[in-house]
């Protein structure tokens, strides 16, 4: 029996494949077995490429249906004889130390279910190329040691702090963080970090590479991702119990970036009623930008009323999860 089970998912990216399969194999941990799901059922690349590595290692899964990307994702996520679990997908690729130094991360903390490492940002130019755009997702860093990460950071009101394609878990809980199957793919890693027991477990360390590609699964439907950031800060605030200038200065951030997430918090006290005090801390300019977004896009403004009947397994989970991260959380400062 193995270590380590690699679960490696690809859809119709046999240019990339090769890629992340190659960094694989060349880790310098060797005690692993990969599972490749293949899922276009049409498509043969997969197949025949594992046939002529013929590493025994690696087995070729090829779906009789094609099941999208998020119920694709949710096969990841099945307990395992093997004690880690991690996920590559087609696009990226590990440098060669990813799984020696996160397996290596978890063994030192034996009490963390979920560990991810930092990735470099990788451009694919129109011409097929790749241009190392000199960032990492975590530049402001330490560049050594470990950092462990408590729930409820302001991250998660409406995103993530993992990355999955950077990710090891134990295996034994791996069926706790399932998703629903109608969740959006571009909201897959924000609403399973709601499933993950805390404190988890980051690496700064660069052991994997991200890849911007050309063309994504990930919709550009503007309204399903205002709805799920919605979804998201709905159920933050209805569990999370946040201090007063805490809230105000969310407000405020939400107000200051480019791309004003200041409606996410009107909609959310719009739809939960447990959300409401919200609306004591909007600012007079909230208000108008708010108002005059709606006027602007009615069609979307009224989607977004409707978040919950749109993705109600989605609110249902994340609504649960949401609830059982702030009840750990009270026990754990009960018992220190």
């Amino acid at each position: 029996m193995a270590l380590c089970r690699v679960y490696l998912l690809t859809y119709r990216r046999n240019h990339l494949l090769p890629r992340a399969l190659n960094s694989l194999l060349n880790q310098t941990f060797t005690d692993w077995i990969c599972e490749l799901h293949n899922d276009d059922p049409s498509d043969p690349f997969p197949r025949e490429l594992v046939e002529k590595i013929a590493d025994p290692r690696i087995v070729i899964v090829d779906h009789v249906e094609n099941l999208g990307p998020t119920r694709t994702f949710n096969l990841v996520y099945q307990p395992k004889s093997e004690v880690f679990i991690s996920l590559l997908e087609d696009d990226n690729w590990w440098e060669p130390h990813f799984l020696a130094t996160m397996i290596n991360a978890m063994e030192q903390f034996p009490n963390v279910q979920v560990a991810w490492a930092n990735m470099r940002l990788w451009q694919e130019e129109s011409d097929g190329s790749w241009t190392d755009i000199g960032k990492n997702i975590w530049n402001s860093c330490q560049t050594d040691g470990v950092q462990l990460f408590d729930w409820g950071q302001q991250q998660q009101i409406m995103g993530a702090i993992h990355s999955n394609g950077a990710m090891i878990l134990r295996s034994q809980f791996a069926s706790n963080f399932v998703i629903p199957d109608d969740t959006p793919f571009a909201s897959v890693e924000l609403v399973r970090e709601r499933a993950f027991h805390f404190p988890i477990l980051f690496v700064p360390q660069v052991c994997a590479n991200f890849a911007i590609t050309q063309s994504t699964s990930r919709s550009k439907n503007r309204s399903v991702w205002s709805r799920i950031q919605i979804l998201m800060t709905a159920s933050f605030f209805k569990h999370v119990p946040v201090e007063v200038e805490t809230i105000r200065q969310i407000w405020l951030e939400a107000g200051s970036t480019t791309a004003k997430s200041t409606s996410s918090l009107f909609f959310a006290a719009l739809i939960c009623p447990d959300c409401r005090q919200l609306l004591k801390y909007a600012r007079l300019k909230d208000w108008i930008f708010f108002i005059a977004s709606c006027l602007k896009r009615p069609k979307i403004a009224l989607e977004n009323l409707q978040a919950t009947n749109s993705y109600p397994d989605v609110w249902n989970f994340l609504d649960r999860q949401t609830a059982i991260r702030v009840q750990e959380m009270k026990k754990q400062v009960y018992s220190d």
